[in-house]
């Protein structure tokens, strides 16, 4: 999993009009796609998965760097510590 294909995957996911009340409630200048969050936690764990530490770790500063709200999440959710 790269860069491109995890936003392609986090954008397929959005809904303007949930982007567009989060935009507007948060009031961060960043982009916001309106995924929800158990979708965002679906991905990240495929992802954490299908990664070694290093491939989350360099995913998760790359989803993080990119400034859109959801990516972010994932960044941290694929940094979470597995239970």
């Amino acid at each position: 999993m790269n860069l491109d294909e995890a936003l392609a995957r986090l954008e397929a996911a959005g809904d303007a009009e949930r982007a567009a009340g989060a935009a507007a409630y948060h009031k961060a200048p960043r982009r916001y796609l309106g995924v929800t969050v158990p979708v965002v936690t679906e991905l990240a764990q495929g992802w954490r998965a299908d990664l070694d530490v290093e491939g989350r770790v360099a995913l998760a500063a790359a989803l993080w760097e990119s400034d859109i709200h959801e990516a972010r999440i994932a960044a941290a959710k694929l940094l979470t510590q597995a239970r």
